[in-house]
């Protein structure tokens, strides 16, 4: 299987089969409307934003109060980056290629971050036992999803932390 980043020089490649793409693509765009429209109780928003002060809700609903549309903008312009990013890539070989600069690495490496804490909430992973998840259990492809979302972020880390060895 093919890296999904490799180091190039000075800079990092993100390389996407269309399928990945497209996955996303979607994923980031479901993230985007959990954030803009959150619902009651939702667990996206209860994982993404925890408490700022434990066993004092008045101080945290201070914090909260001075806190929380800096985080939600800051989240929604990571999303809307990786999107940008996703959007100036170039075609090669059947794959989206991509090469991330600056600071772009670590940019993509916190919305993986908020995909993958999203879709846990979403499914109440903590809760489950993953050894007994069947192939056709409805929560199967939520965890295969986070799985391959985790696998790029572990390749990603190794490069950033200089143990990635392909240039």
């Amino acid at each position: 299987m093919t890296a999904t980043f490799v180091r190039r020089g000075d800079l990092i490649r993100l390389q996407l089969r269309p399928q990945e793409v497209d996955l996303l693509v979607r994923l980031a765009g479901e993230l985007r409307t959990a954030l803009e429209e959150p619902g009651p109780d939702d667990p996206v928003a209860a994982r993404l934003f925890p408490p700022a002060v434990l066993g004092d809700p008045d101080a945290d609903r201070e914090v909260r109060d001075l806190l929380a549309d800096a985080l939600l903008a800051d989240r929604l312009a990571g999303l809307e980056s990786v999107l940008e990013l996703v959007a100036r890539g170039r075609r090669s070989k059947g794959r989206l290629v991509v090469d991330l600069e600056e600071d772009e690495p670590l940019l993509v490496l916190g919305v993986l971050n908020d995909i993958r804490l999203a879709i846990g909430a979403r499914i109440d992973i903590e809760a489950i036992d993953r050894d007994r998840v069947a192939e056709h259990d409805p929560v199967a492809y939520p965890i295969a999803v986070m799985d391959h979302l985790g696998w790029w972020q572990e390749q990603l880390l190794a490069i950033l932390d200089g143990q990635d060895r392909s240039a």
